[in-house]
């Protein structure tokens, strides 16, 4: 090699990579504000992050409301930034902040208050996708367009109140945590109704004969046993 040597600076050998354990979330928890105390950026509160600030101003009733400020921004384990005009606003509603917690499912993750212009309407709407969800039923956008204008219709709600549209369909289901599984297979060509039909008049049959005398004619008596 010709020419003055060249010499490589010596790299330091890295670290060994330490994975960090995944905390587990739950998924039915209310959604919160909450942050590292390094991020001072202001957001919004959730409904759960005002009621845990109206529990803390309860649980110390000799703290100053710049104090429960100070308090909130400086947690360690989820900071709520917020400031004591807005906590001083949060202290007069808070009758109607708390009147909201069991308006709907998922009011503790909402931020703003959902305006809703026929309460009666999304009650029976509600009502109706409950009883729907315990007979393990599948409910989609279109049947909840269906089904809230017939209850419009039966409310005499007037033309121009009435939701024609689908734009309130997602707030709703977010609203009242519903989603919408896609099913296939045999389970996607299954009439329901017409099974549960069937099955009482199967059973009408079989009530006149002995339990002795009933054949089982499902699959698993092809094998034997």
């Amino acid at each position: 090699m010709t020419g003055p040597e060249r010499t490589r600076k010596p790299r330091e050998k890295p670290a060994v990579y330490t994975r960090q354990p995944r905390t587990k979330k739950d998924k039915n928890a209310p959604k919160t504000s909450a942050k590292p105390v390094e991020n001072h950026h202001r957001e919004n509160l959730t409904l759960h992050d005002w009621k845990t600030v109206y529990a803390f101003v309860d649980a110390h009733p000799g703290m100053s409301q710049g104090q429960v400020v100070d308090h909130f921004k400086t947690k360690r384990d989820g900071a709520l930034i917020f400031t004591q005009s807005t906590l001083s606003r949060k202290m007069k509603n808070r009758s109607d902040l708390e009147a909201r917690t069991d308006s709907y499912p998922n009011a503790l993750s909402s931020k703003r208050p959902r305006i809703v212009t026929r309460p009666d309407v999304e009650r029976a709407l509600a009502l109706w996708v409950r009883h729907m969800e315990a007979k393990r039923e599948t409910v989609n956008g279109p049947m909840l367009r269906e089904k809230r204008a017939r209850f419009e219709k039966a409310f005499d709600v007037p033309e121009v109140e009435r939701l024609t549209g689908d734009g309130w369909v997602p707030a709703f289901c977010a609203a009242y945590k519903l989603k919408e599984y896609r099913r296939h297979g045999e389970a996607a060509s299954v009439d329901l109704e017409a099974v549960e039909i069937e099955r009482r008049r199967v059973q009408g049959i079989l009530s006149k004969f002995a339990p002795r005398d009933r054949f089982n004619l499902d699959e698993t008596g092809f094998f034997a046993l």
